[in-house]
């Protein structure tokens, strides 16, 4: 018994560590509420874009192990639609992606950015990106920034590193941006 042992001990110790790869989907909508109650606004920055990939960026989206998805395949279609139906909420992005093997540290991030600038930022700009330890975290920084009448501009600022239990619906908000996500576990 003890030889059967070791031996399946030295067998699973020599497979590659690929044969214990996790995979994982992402689906988020990003949304705009237009009538939230009055938040102060802070003056605009951009979020750490230090671990930010930008979307059109090939090369570093599969050293990242990171897939994207077309907007199409997102499997929050019907939420899309109640938010687009909704006098109160505005989507404004959906990003979809496969990403294989989310490191637990320093995790790679998506860089998000929609709408027209405002001044040297997009309207919402930020980012969002998958760890997994333990646990699974969605990790999202974005601002969500508006010129007012006067010109000057106000910055209102989603942070937030959410755990995540897979295939259940999540909302991340502040009082002016919203993020509505789901994990799944994806065959590869």
């Amino acid at each position: 018994m003890k030889i059967i042992a070791g031996f399946l001990l030295a067998t699973a110790c020599s497979l590659p560590l690929a044969a214990y790869a996790e995979t994982y989907r992402v689906d988020v909508i990003v949304f705009v509420d237009r009538s939230a109650p009055g938040e102060q606004g802070r003056r605009p920055a951009l979020p750490d874009m230090r671990r930010a990939i930008e979307l059109s960026d090939a090369a570093g989206l599969s050293r990242a192990n990171i897939t994207l998805l077309p907007a199409e395949q997102s499997s929050l279609a019907s939420e899309w639609q109640k938010l687009s139906n909704s006098k109160r909420y505005q989507p404004v992005a959906r990003i979809s992606w496969i990403q294989k093997d989310p490191p637990e540290n320093n995790a790679p991030e998506l860089h998000v950015r929609v709408g027209e600038p405002v001044g040297d930022i997009s309207a919402i700009d930020g980012t969002i990106g998958l760890s997994a330890g333990h646990y699974l975290h969605l990790d999202a920084d974005m601002a969500y920034t508006q010129t007012s009448g006067d010109g000057s501009r106000t910055a209102y600022r989603l942070r937030e590193k959410r755990k995540m239990m897979r295939d259940e619906l999540h909302h991340l908000d502040s009082p002016k941006l919203g993020v509505l996500a789901r994990v799944t576990k994806s065959g590869g």
